[in-house]
Protein backbone atom coordinates (compact mmCIF):
# COMPACT_ATOMS: atom_id res chain seq x y z
CA UNK A 1 0.00 0.00 0.00
CA UNK A 2 1.32 3.19 -0.88
CA UNK A 3 1.91 5.87 1.74
CA UNK A 4 1.49 9.87 1.52
CA UNK A 5 4.60 11.62 2.95
CA UNK A 6 5.03 14.98 4.71
CA UNK A 7 3.67 17.27 2.04
CA UNK A 8 0.82 15.63 1.34
CA UNK A 9 2.70 13.94 -2.27
CA UNK A 10 3.81 10.40 -2.84
CA UNK A 11 7.24 8.91 -2.54
CA UNK A 12 10.02 9.03 -0.16
CA UNK A 13 11.83 11.96 -1.74
CA UNK A 14 14.57 14.07 0.53
CA UNK A 15 13.00 17.78 2.31
CA UNK A 16 13.09 20.11 -0.12
CA UNK A 17 15.59 22.46 1.95
CA UNK A 18 18.00 20.05 2.50
CA UNK A 19 18.49 19.58 -1.61
CA UNK A 20 19.03 21.53 -4.84
CA UNK A 21 16.51 23.02 -7.20
CA UNK A 22 15.96 19.61 -9.56
CA UNK A 23 14.53 17.70 -6.26
CA UNK A 24 10.96 19.40 -6.14
CA UNK A 25 9.00 19.60 -9.22
CA UNK A 26 7.47 22.73 -10.10
CA UNK A 27 4.94 21.83 -12.35
CA UNK A 28 3.21 18.85 -13.16
CA UNK A 29 2.04 15.71 -11.29
CA UNK A 30 4.19 14.95 -8.22
CA UNK A 31 6.78 12.37 -8.36
CA UNK A 32 5.85 8.69 -7.43
CA UNK A 33 1.75 9.53 -7.98
CA UNK A 34 -0.36 6.70 -8.74
CA UNK A 35 -2.73 6.39 -12.01
CA UNK A 36 -5.97 8.83 -11.56
CA UNK A 37 -7.93 5.11 -11.75
CA UNK A 38 -5.98 3.63 -8.91
CA UNK A 39 -5.32 6.91 -7.15
CA UNK A 40 -9.38 6.88 -6.99
CA UNK A 41 -9.56 3.48 -5.93
CA UNK A 42 -6.76 3.71 -3.08
CA UNK A 43 -8.51 7.07 -1.66
CA UNK A 44 -12.28 7.25 -2.65
CA UNK A 45 -13.24 9.99 -0.14
CA UNK A 46 -9.87 12.17 -0.14
CA UNK A 47 -10.27 15.80 -1.89
CA UNK A 48 -7.58 16.22 -4.87
CA UNK A 49 -6.13 19.14 -5.12
CA UNK A 50 -4.45 21.29 -7.80
CA UNK A 51 -1.87 23.66 -5.87
CA UNK A 52 -0.58 27.32 -7.58
CA UNK A 53 2.58 29.10 -6.70
CA UNK A 54 2.98 32.57 -8.00
CA UNK A 55 6.22 35.21 -7.02
CA UNK A 56 6.48 38.21 -8.65
CA UNK A 57 10.36 38.68 -8.48
CA UNK A 58 12.61 35.82 -8.62
CA UNK A 59 16.05 38.00 -7.65
CA UNK A 60 18.16 34.52 -8.79
CA UNK A 61 17.02 34.77 -12.20
CA UNK A 62 17.90 38.09 -12.67
CA UNK A 63 21.26 38.51 -10.68
CA UNK A 64 23.24 35.99 -11.22
CA UNK A 65 26.30 36.44 -9.41
CA UNK A 66 24.19 36.98 -6.23
CA UNK A 67 22.22 33.62 -7.15
CA UNK A 68 26.11 31.38 -7.61
CA UNK A 69 26.32 32.26 -3.67
CA UNK A 70 22.80 30.35 -3.51
CA UNK A 71 22.23 26.37 -3.01
CA UNK A 72 19.20 27.36 -5.08
CA UNK A 73 19.29 28.40 -8.68
CA UNK A 74 15.90 30.21 -10.04
CA UNK A 75 12.51 28.89 -8.66
CA UNK A 76 13.35 28.83 -5.12
CA UNK A 77 10.89 31.09 -4.09
CA UNK A 78 7.40 29.31 -5.83
CA UNK A 79 9.52 25.80 -4.47
CA UNK A 80 9.02 27.33 -0.98
CA UNK A 81 5.72 27.45 -1.76
CA UNK A 82 5.06 24.66 -2.94
CA UNK A 83 6.45 22.96 -0.04
CA UNK A 84 4.18 24.55 2.01
CA UNK A 85 0.85 23.67 0.05
CA UNK A 86 2.30 20.07 0.44
CA UNK A 87 2.34 20.49 4.53
CA UNK A 88 -1.15 22.07 4.17
CA UNK A 89 -2.32 19.36 1.97
CA UNK A 90 -1.61 16.39 4.45
CA UNK A 91 -2.68 18.39 7.39
CA UNK A 92 -6.10 19.04 5.73
CA UNK A 93 -6.33 15.40 4.58
CA UNK A 94 -6.10 15.61 0.75
CA UNK A 95 -3.85 15.23 -1.71
CA UNK A 96 -2.13 17.31 -4.81
CA UNK A 97 -2.34 15.72 -7.96
CA UNK A 98 -1.16 18.95 -10.09
CA UNK A 99 1.58 21.59 -9.65
CA UNK A 100 0.67 25.00 -11.48
CA UNK A 101 3.67 28.13 -11.04
CA UNK A 102 4.20 31.22 -12.63
CA UNK A 103 7.70 31.85 -11.52
CA UNK A 104 8.83 35.94 -11.57
CA UNK A 105 5.68 36.75 -12.93
CA UNK A 106 3.58 39.90 -11.22
CA UNK A 107 -0.21 39.67 -10.98
CA UNK A 108 -0.82 43.31 -10.23
CA UNK A 109 1.16 44.61 -13.66
CA UNK A 110 -1.33 44.86 -16.89
CA UNK A 111 -1.02 43.01 -19.57
CA UNK A 112 1.22 40.43 -17.59
CA UNK A 113 0.05 36.83 -18.96
CA UNK A 114 0.83 34.24 -16.47
CA UNK A 115 0.47 30.95 -18.82
CA UNK A 116 0.02 28.35 -15.30
CA UNK A 117 -3.09 30.46 -14.36
CA UNK A 118 -4.42 30.57 -17.34
CA UNK A 119 -4.27 26.48 -17.03
CA UNK A 120 -5.79 26.05 -13.82
CA UNK A 121 -8.15 27.82 -15.11
CA UNK A 122 -8.93 26.07 -18.10
CA UNK A 123 -8.85 22.82 -15.93
CA UNK A 124 -10.85 23.96 -13.35
CA UNK A 125 -13.60 24.36 -16.53
CA UNK A 126 -12.89 21.02 -17.17
CA UNK A 127 -12.96 19.29 -13.49
CA UNK A 128 -9.74 17.44 -14.50
CA UNK A 129 -6.46 17.47 -14.61
CA UNK A 130 -4.33 17.02 -18.53
CA UNK A 131 -3.67 13.60 -16.70
CA UNK A 132 -6.83 12.90 -15.72
CA UNK A 133 -6.99 13.51 -12.00
CA UNK A 134 -10.21 14.71 -10.81
CA UNK A 135 -10.38 18.41 -9.15
CA UNK A 136 -11.73 18.96 -6.09
CA UNK A 137 -10.27 21.94 -5.29
CA UNK A 138 -7.45 24.66 -5.73
CA UNK A 139 -4.61 25.34 -2.80
CA UNK A 140 -2.32 27.87 -2.77
CA UNK A 141 -0.64 29.81 0.62
CA UNK A 142 -2.39 32.70 0.39
CA UNK A 143 -5.12 34.75 -1.58
CA UNK A 144 -2.74 36.78 -3.61
CA UNK A 145 -1.05 34.33 -4.97
CA UNK A 146 -3.89 33.96 -7.45
CA UNK A 147 -5.51 37.35 -7.19
CA UNK A 148 -4.57 41.26 -7.20
CA UNK A 149 -7.03 42.48 -9.77
CA UNK A 150 -10.70 41.76 -9.32
CA UNK A 151 -10.89 40.40 -12.72
CA UNK A 152 -8.85 37.44 -11.72
CA UNK A 153 -10.24 36.66 -9.03
CA UNK A 154 -14.31 36.39 -10.97
CA UNK A 155 -12.79 34.45 -13.09
CA UNK A 156 -10.85 31.74 -10.53
CA UNK A 157 -14.14 31.96 -8.96
CA UNK A 158 -16.04 31.22 -11.32
CA UNK A 159 -13.84 28.30 -13.07
CA UNK A 160 -13.79 26.98 -9.70
CA UNK A 161 -17.53 26.81 -8.21
CA UNK A 162 -18.48 25.31 -11.18
CA UNK A 163 -18.79 22.62 -9.22
CA UNK A 164 -20.03 23.58 -5.97
CA UNK A 165 -18.93 21.25 -3.83
CA UNK A 166 -15.19 22.33 -4.54
CA UNK A 167 -13.27 24.52 -2.31
CA UNK A 168 -10.42 27.03 -1.98
CA UNK A 169 -7.51 26.09 0.34
CA UNK A 170 -5.09 28.41 2.32
CA UNK A 171 -3.37 27.75 5.32
CA UNK A 172 -6.30 28.31 7.56
CA UNK A 173 -8.47 25.45 5.63
CA UNK A 174 -10.81 25.22 2.88
CA UNK A 175 -13.49 27.97 1.77
CA UNK A 176 -16.72 27.76 0.01
CA UNK A 177 -16.70 30.36 -2.20
CA UNK A 178 -20.72 29.75 -3.13
CA UNK A 179 -21.30 30.66 0.95
CA UNK A 180 -22.10 34.65 1.03
CA UNK A 181 -20.23 34.85 4.16
CA UNK A 182 -16.87 33.25 2.07
CA UNK A 183 -18.07 35.46 -0.49
CA UNK A 184 -17.61 38.69 1.35
CA UNK A 185 -14.47 38.01 3.16
CA UNK A 186 -12.56 36.99 0.16
CA UNK A 187 -13.91 40.07 -1.26
CA UNK A 188 -13.00 42.37 0.94
CA UNK A 189 -9.26 40.55 0.95
CA UNK A 190 -9.20 41.37 -2.69
CA UNK A 191 -9.88 45.23 -1.74
CA UNK A 192 -6.97 44.89 1.05
CA UNK A 193 -4.46 43.33 -1.49
CA UNK A 194 -5.31 45.69 -4.31
CA UNK A 195 -4.46 48.32 -1.86
CA UNK A 196 -1.08 46.57 -0.76
CA UNK A 197 0.01 46.35 -4.76
CA UNK A 198 -0.87 50.26 -5.21
CA UNK A 199 1.00 51.24 -1.79
CA UNK A 200 3.79 48.67 -3.04
CA UNK A 201 4.32 50.84 -6.54
CA UNK A 202 3.53 54.19 -4.54
CA UNK A 203 6.63 53.83 -2.62
CA UNK A 204 8.49 52.68 -5.42
CA UNK A 205 7.37 55.53 -7.42
CA UNK A 206 8.36 58.06 -4.30
CA UNK A 207 11.57 56.11 -4.22
CA UNK A 208 12.54 57.23 -7.44
CA UNK A 209 11.67 60.65 -7.49
CA UNK A 210 13.46 61.53 -4.16
CA UNK A 211 16.53 60.34 -5.80
CA UNK A 212 15.90 62.81 -8.96
CA UNK A 213 14.76 65.27 -6.22
CA UNK A 214 18.42 64.61 -4.64
CA UNK A 215 20.00 64.62 -7.77
CA UNK A 216 21.79 61.19 -7.65
CA UNK A 217 22.14 59.48 -10.84
CA UNK A 218 19.22 56.37 -11.71
CA UNK A 219 19.74 53.01 -11.02
CA UNK A 220 20.35 50.07 -13.67
CA UNK A 221 23.20 49.76 -16.10
CA UNK A 222 25.55 52.77 -16.03
CA UNK A 223 25.39 55.02 -19.00
CA UNK A 224 27.92 55.35 -21.60
CA UNK A 225 30.75 58.12 -20.75
CA UNK A 226 30.63 57.17 -17.18
CA UNK A 227 32.10 55.22 -14.78
CA UNK A 228 29.88 52.21 -13.05
CA UNK A 229 29.42 54.83 -9.94
CA UNK A 230 27.29 56.33 -12.84
CA UNK A 231 29.23 59.97 -11.62
CA UNK A 232 32.80 59.89 -12.82
CA UNK A 233 33.35 60.07 -16.51
CA UNK A 234 35.18 57.43 -17.95
CA UNK A 235 37.51 59.35 -20.23
CA UNK A 236 37.69 57.51 -23.38
CA UNK A 237 33.56 57.45 -23.98
CA UNK A 238 33.15 60.78 -22.10
CA UNK A 239 35.95 62.58 -24.99
CA UNK A 240 34.37 61.15 -28.01
CA UNK A 241 30.46 61.71 -27.19
CA UNK A 242 31.65 65.60 -26.77
CA UNK A 243 33.05 65.28 -30.00
CA UNK A 244 30.59 63.87 -31.50
CA UNK A 245 28.07 66.94 -29.96
CA UNK A 246 29.86 69.39 -31.05
CA UNK A 247 30.58 67.13 -34.80
CA UNK A 248 26.46 67.10 -34.88
CA UNK A 249 26.16 70.58 -34.45
CA UNK A 250 28.50 71.21 -37.05
CA UNK A 251 26.17 69.11 -39.56
CA UNK A 252 27.97 66.12 -39.35
CA UNK A 253 25.73 62.53 -40.32
CA UNK A 254 25.06 60.32 -37.38
CA UNK A 255 26.65 56.78 -39.70
CA UNK A 256 29.93 59.07 -39.93
CA UNK A 257 30.04 60.13 -35.94
CA UNK A 258 29.24 55.94 -35.58
CA UNK A 259 32.32 54.97 -38.15
CA UNK A 260 34.47 57.26 -35.86
CA UNK A 261 33.15 55.54 -32.40
CA UNK A 262 34.39 52.15 -34.71
CA UNK A 263 37.18 53.41 -34.98
CA UNK A 264 38.17 54.11 -31.78
CA UNK A 265 36.96 50.56 -30.74
CA UNK A 266 34.38 51.94 -28.78
CA UNK A 267 31.01 50.09 -27.78
CA UNK A 268 28.04 50.36 -25.96
CA UNK A 269 28.09 49.43 -22.37
CA UNK A 270 26.79 46.07 -23.20
CA UNK A 271 29.02 45.45 -25.87
CA UNK A 272 26.73 45.84 -28.60
CA UNK A 273 28.61 48.36 -31.84
CA UNK A 274 27.25 51.72 -31.45
CA UNK A 275 24.81 52.21 -33.92
CA UNK A 276 23.13 55.88 -34.75
CA UNK A 277 19.65 54.97 -32.92
CA UNK A 278 21.91 54.37 -30.08
CA UNK A 279 24.27 57.70 -30.60
CA UNK A 280 21.08 59.51 -31.02
CA UNK A 281 19.94 59.16 -27.65
CA UNK A 282 23.25 59.32 -25.76
CA UNK A 283 23.98 62.65 -27.30
CA UNK A 284 20.21 63.72 -26.72
CA UNK A 285 20.41 62.70 -23.04
CA UNK A 286 19.86 65.47 -20.60
CA UNK A 287 22.25 63.74 -18.59
CA UNK A 288 24.92 64.92 -20.54
CA UNK A 289 24.99 68.63 -19.23
CA UNK A 290 23.39 67.55 -15.46
CA UNK A 291 19.85 67.76 -15.91
CA UNK A 292 17.41 64.67 -15.10
CA UNK A 293 14.47 63.63 -16.93
CA UNK A 294 11.14 61.67 -16.16
CA UNK A 295 9.06 59.72 -18.40
CA UNK A 296 9.78 61.83 -21.31
CA UNK A 297 9.99 65.21 -18.99
CA UNK A 298 12.99 67.63 -17.83
CA UNK A 299 12.36 67.42 -13.88
CA UNK A 300 12.51 70.77 -13.09
CA UNK A 301 12.82 72.53 -9.45
CA UNK A 302 9.90 74.32 -7.72
CA UNK A 303 11.17 77.77 -9.73
CA UNK A 304 10.61 76.07 -13.04
CA UNK A 305 14.65 75.53 -13.51
CA UNK A 306 16.28 72.04 -14.36
CA UNK A 307 17.17 69.76 -11.36
CA UNK A 308 21.07 69.74 -11.93
CA UNK A 309 22.48 66.31 -11.07
CA UNK A 310 25.56 65.57 -8.35
CA UNK A 311 27.46 63.56 -11.62
CA UNK A 312 30.07 64.85 -13.85
CA UNK A 313 28.94 66.49 -16.80
CA UNK A 314 30.00 66.43 -20.71
CA UNK A 315 28.90 69.24 -22.39
CA UNK A 316 27.08 72.37 -21.61
CA UNK A 317 23.24 73.15 -21.33
CA UNK A 318 23.43 75.32 -24.51
CA UNK A 319 25.40 72.40 -26.55
CA UNK A 320 22.60 69.73 -25.00
CA UNK A 321 19.74 71.79 -26.70
CA UNK A 322 22.12 72.99 -29.83
CA UNK A 323 22.64 69.24 -30.53
CA UNK A 324 18.66 68.39 -29.64
CA UNK A 325 17.67 70.50 -32.43
CA UNK A 326 19.51 68.73 -34.82
CA UNK A 327 17.14 65.67 -34.84
CA UNK A 328 13.18 65.63 -34.93
CA UNK A 329 11.03 65.89 -32.14
CA UNK A 330 10.24 62.01 -31.88
CA UNK A 331 14.15 60.79 -32.57
CA UNK A 332 15.20 62.45 -29.59
CA UNK A 333 16.12 61.35 -25.82
CA UNK A 334 13.11 63.09 -24.33
CA UNK A 335 10.61 61.34 -26.86
CA UNK A 336 12.51 57.96 -26.38
CA UNK A 337 14.19 57.17 -23.82
CA UNK A 338 13.67 55.58 -20.91
CA UNK A 339 10.50 55.13 -18.58
CA UNK A 340 8.90 57.63 -21.91
CA UNK A 341 5.06 56.66 -22.84
CA UNK A 342 5.46 55.13 -26.13
CA UNK A 343 2.55 55.38 -28.45
CA UNK A 344 2.01 51.75 -29.41
CA UNK A 345 -0.36 49.65 -31.74
CA UNK A 346 -0.34 52.56 -34.76
CA UNK A 347 0.35 50.96 -37.71
CA UNK A 348 2.38 52.24 -40.35
CA UNK A 349 -0.36 54.20 -43.36
CA UNK A 350 -0.29 52.75 -46.34
CA UNK A 351 -1.47 54.84 -49.41
CA UNK A 352 -1.49 52.78 -52.49
CA UNK A 353 -3.51 49.72 -53.86
CA UNK A 354 -0.68 47.56 -54.58
CA UNK A 355 1.89 48.37 -52.31
CA UNK A 356 4.17 45.41 -50.82
CA UNK A 357 2.37 43.02 -53.33
CA UNK A 358 4.06 43.67 -56.27
CA UNK A 359 7.67 41.83 -56.54
CA UNK A 360 10.38 43.47 -58.55
CA UNK A 361 11.78 41.18 -61.45
CA UNK A 362 15.04 42.71 -62.30
CA UNK A 363 17.64 40.69 -62.82
CA UNK A 364 20.53 41.67 -61.17
CA UNK A 365 24.41 40.31 -61.36
CA UNK A 366 26.42 39.22 -58.15
CA UNK A 367 30.37 38.89 -58.28
CA UNK A 368 31.16 35.38 -56.81
CA UNK A 369 35.13 35.04 -56.87
CA UNK A 370 35.58 35.56 -60.70
CA UNK A 371 32.23 34.67 -61.47
CA UNK A 372 28.84 37.11 -62.20
CA UNK A 373 25.95 34.82 -61.08
CA UNK A 374 22.55 36.35 -62.15
CA UNK A 375 19.60 36.50 -59.38
CA UNK A 376 16.21 38.45 -59.77
CA UNK A 377 15.45 40.83 -56.92
CA UNK A 378 12.31 40.05 -56.10
CA UNK A 379 12.36 42.63 -53.36
CA UNK A 380 8.69 44.14 -52.74
CA UNK A 381 8.04 47.40 -54.58
CA UNK A 382 6.08 50.41 -52.93
CA UNK A 383 4.20 53.41 -53.85
CA UNK A 384 5.64 56.60 -54.09
CA UNK A 385 4.81 60.08 -55.30
CA UNK A 386 6.06 61.75 -58.60
CA UNK A 387 5.70 64.82 -60.04
CA UNK A 388 6.98 63.89 -63.35
CA UNK A 389 3.86 63.00 -65.02
CA UNK A 390 0.49 64.05 -65.00
CA UNK A 391 -0.84 60.98 -66.20
CA UNK A 392 1.07 58.91 -63.58
CA UNK A 393 0.95 61.09 -60.01
CA UNK A 394 2.96 58.24 -58.76
CA UNK A 395 4.75 54.96 -59.04
CA UNK A 396 5.74 51.83 -57.99
CA UNK A 397 9.30 51.18 -57.23
CA UNK A 398 11.93 48.90 -55.80
CA UNK A 399 13.95 50.40 -53.30
CA UNK A 400 16.52 47.65 -52.93
CA UNK A 401 18.07 48.03 -56.37
CA UNK A 402 15.93 51.86 -57.70
CA UNK A 403 16.21 50.04 -61.15
CA UNK A 404 12.67 49.19 -61.39
CA UNK A 405 9.27 51.44 -61.54
CA UNK A 406 5.92 51.24 -62.84
CA UNK A 407 2.87 53.69 -63.44
CA UNK A 408 0.97 53.49 -60.44
CA UNK A 409 -2.38 54.46 -62.02
CA UNK A 410 -2.09 51.85 -64.92
CA UNK A 411 -1.39 49.24 -62.20
CA UNK A 412 -3.82 49.49 -60.28
CA UNK A 413 -6.39 49.56 -62.85
CA UNK A 414 -4.83 46.29 -64.47
CA UNK A 415 -5.10 44.43 -60.90
CA UNK A 416 -8.84 45.79 -60.60
CA UNK A 417 -9.58 44.19 -64.60
CA UNK A 418 -7.57 40.91 -63.27
CA UNK A 419 -9.35 40.51 -60.25
CA UNK A 420 -12.44 41.25 -61.20
CA UNK A 421 -12.58 38.62 -64.13
CA UNK A 422 -11.75 36.28 -61.41
CA UNK A 423 -13.95 37.39 -59.40
CA UNK A 424 -16.38 37.02 -62.14
CA UNK A 425 -15.35 33.38 -63.24
CA UNK A 426 -15.39 32.23 -59.37
CA UNK A 427 -19.04 33.26 -59.38
CA UNK A 428 -20.21 30.97 -61.51
CA UNK A 429 -19.57 27.90 -59.79
CA UNK A 430 -19.62 29.48 -56.33
CA UNK A 431 -21.87 27.14 -53.20
CA UNK A 432 -21.94 28.84 -49.93
CA UNK A 433 -19.94 26.80 -47.62
CA UNK A 434 -21.78 25.23 -44.54
CA UNK A 435 -20.85 27.05 -41.55
CA UNK A 436 -21.19 24.95 -38.18
CA UNK A 437 -20.65 26.65 -34.87
CA UNK A 438 -18.63 24.04 -33.10
CA UNK A 439 -19.87 24.87 -29.37
CA UNK A 440 -23.67 24.95 -30.10
CA UNK A 441 -24.26 21.23 -28.52
CA UNK A 442 -22.52 22.69 -25.85
CA UNK A 443 -25.59 26.12 -25.39
CA UNK A 444 -28.35 23.32 -26.09
CA UNK A 445 -27.56 21.92 -23.06
CA UNK A 446 -26.56 25.42 -20.75
CA UNK A 447 -30.06 26.72 -22.15
CA UNK A 448 -32.17 23.26 -21.22
CA UNK A 449 -30.41 23.38 -17.79
CA UNK A 450 -31.15 26.78 -17.03
CA UNK A 451 -34.91 26.22 -18.57
CA UNK A 452 -35.08 23.00 -16.16
CA UNK A 453 -33.55 24.89 -13.23
CA UNK A 454 -36.39 28.20 -13.87
CA UNK A 455 -39.16 25.67 -13.88
CA UNK A 456 -38.13 23.79 -10.99
CA UNK A 457 -38.26 27.24 -9.56
CA UNK A 458 -41.34 28.45 -10.66
CA UNK A 459 -42.98 24.45 -9.24
CA UNK A 460 -41.27 25.10 -5.82
CA UNK A 461 -39.50 22.11 -5.98
CA UNK A 462 -36.01 24.01 -5.41
CA UNK A 463 -35.73 26.69 -2.58
CA UNK A 464 -34.67 30.53 -3.69
CA UNK A 465 -31.70 29.91 -1.83
CA UNK A 466 -30.47 26.86 -4.50
CA UNK A 467 -32.64 29.04 -7.46
CA UNK A 468 -30.21 32.51 -6.96
CA UNK A 469 -27.04 30.36 -6.28
CA UNK A 470 -27.07 28.13 -9.46
CA UNK A 471 -28.89 30.56 -11.81
CA UNK A 472 -26.53 33.34 -12.27
CA UNK A 473 -23.46 31.14 -13.59
CA UNK A 474 -25.58 29.42 -15.79
CA UNK A 475 -27.66 32.43 -17.35
CA UNK A 476 -23.34 33.80 -17.70
CA UNK A 477 -22.61 30.86 -19.63
CA UNK A 478 -25.30 31.19 -21.69
CA UNK A 479 -24.97 34.56 -22.46
CA UNK A 480 -21.20 34.12 -23.03
CA UNK A 481 -21.61 31.35 -25.09
CA UNK A 482 -24.66 33.22 -26.96
CA UNK A 483 -22.04 36.14 -28.01
CA UNK A 484 -19.58 34.01 -29.15
CA UNK A 485 -22.02 32.14 -31.57
CA UNK A 486 -23.07 35.62 -32.53
CA UNK A 487 -18.93 36.72 -33.23
CA UNK A 488 -18.40 33.49 -35.01
CA UNK A 489 -21.33 33.85 -37.39
CA UNK A 490 -20.17 37.34 -38.16
CA UNK A 491 -17.29 36.45 -38.73
CA UNK A 492 -17.72 33.29 -41.00
CA UNK A 493 -20.30 35.75 -43.12
CA UNK A 494 -17.19 37.77 -43.70
CA UNK A 495 -14.64 35.14 -44.29
CA UNK A 496 -17.19 33.24 -46.87
CA UNK A 497 -17.96 36.74 -48.66
CA UNK A 498 -19.52 35.48 -52.55
CA UNK A 499 -17.27 36.79 -55.22
CA UNK A 500 -20.55 38.32 -56.46
CA UNK A 501 -20.77 40.76 -53.23
CA UNK A 502 -17.38 41.35 -53.33
CA UNK A 503 -17.36 42.58 -57.03
CA UNK A 504 -20.39 44.93 -56.11
CA UNK A 505 -18.97 46.13 -52.78
CA UNK A 506 -15.38 47.07 -54.56
CA UNK A 507 -17.05 49.11 -57.68
CA UNK A 508 -19.93 50.18 -55.40
CA UNK A 509 -16.82 52.22 -53.45
CA UNK A 510 -18.39 50.20 -49.95
CA UNK A 511 -15.00 49.02 -49.65
CA UNK A 512 -11.89 51.76 -48.02
CA UNK A 513 -8.26 51.21 -48.88
CA UNK A 514 -7.86 48.61 -46.14
CA UNK A 515 -10.41 46.11 -47.18
CA UNK A 516 -9.47 46.31 -50.89
CA UNK A 517 -5.64 45.36 -50.43
CA UNK A 518 -6.74 42.30 -47.82
CA UNK A 519 -9.21 41.16 -50.71
CA UNK A 520 -5.93 41.49 -53.31
CA UNK A 521 -4.12 39.95 -50.65
CA UNK A 522 -6.66 36.78 -49.91
CA UNK A 523 -6.41 36.28 -54.16
CA UNK A 524 -3.06 37.54 -55.07
CA UNK A 525 0.33 35.49 -53.61
CA UNK A 526 1.83 38.19 -55.71
CA UNK A 527 2.39 40.34 -59.13
CA UNK A 528 5.33 40.22 -60.57
CA UNK A 529 6.80 43.12 -62.56
CA UNK A 530 9.13 43.28 -65.25
CA UNK A 531 11.58 45.81 -65.64
CA UNK A 532 10.86 48.76 -68.73
CA UNK A 533 12.04 49.16 -71.58
CA UNK A 534 14.78 51.68 -72.02
CA UNK A 535 13.20 55.33 -73.77
CA UNK A 536 9.86 54.10 -73.39
CA UNK A 537 7.67 56.31 -71.30
CA UNK A 538 4.21 54.49 -72.21
CA UNK A 539 3.07 52.12 -69.77
CA UNK A 540 2.92 48.69 -70.34
CA UNK A 541 0.40 46.10 -68.81
CA UNK A 542 2.52 43.04 -70.70
CA UNK A 543 4.79 43.94 -67.29
CA UNK A 544 2.53 42.51 -65.08
CA UNK A 545 2.44 38.62 -63.96
CA UNK A 546 -0.10 37.66 -61.60
CA UNK A 547 0.55 34.64 -59.21
CA UNK A 548 -3.28 33.80 -57.93
CA UNK A 549 -3.29 31.76 -55.09
CA UNK A 550 -4.79 28.41 -55.54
Amino acid sequence: MLNITRGGTFGAAAAPEDTGPDDLELRGVPAGLPSPEELAKLYPDTPFLIAYSRISDDWRKHNKKKAATSAWAAGKGVANQHRRNDKNAARHGAIIVHRYTDNDLSASKRDVVRPDFLAMQRDLRRGYTPEGYRVDGVICVDQDRVQRTNRDWEDFVDALTLDPARRFYTPSGPMDLTEESEIIKTGVMAVVNKAESLKKKRRIRDWHQDRILDGLPHSGPRPFGWDDDRIHLRPAEADFLLWAIRERIKGKAVKTLCLEAKKRGLTGTRGGEIVPQTLTQMMTAPRVCGYRANRGELVLDDNGAPIVGIWETIATPEEWRAVCATFKDGSTYLARGSGTPRITGIPKTIKYLASSLLRCQRVLEDEVGNKKKERVCNNPMGGSKTNRSRRSPYNYTCHKCSRNAISGPMVDKQIELLLMAKLEKAQATYKAPEVVWPLETQLKQKADKLAKLEAQWEADEISDEMFYRLAPKLETEVKKLRRERARFEMEARQGSEAPGDIMRKWKSGEYDLEQKRKVLFEVFAAIQVAPGEKGNKMPNPRRLTPIWKS
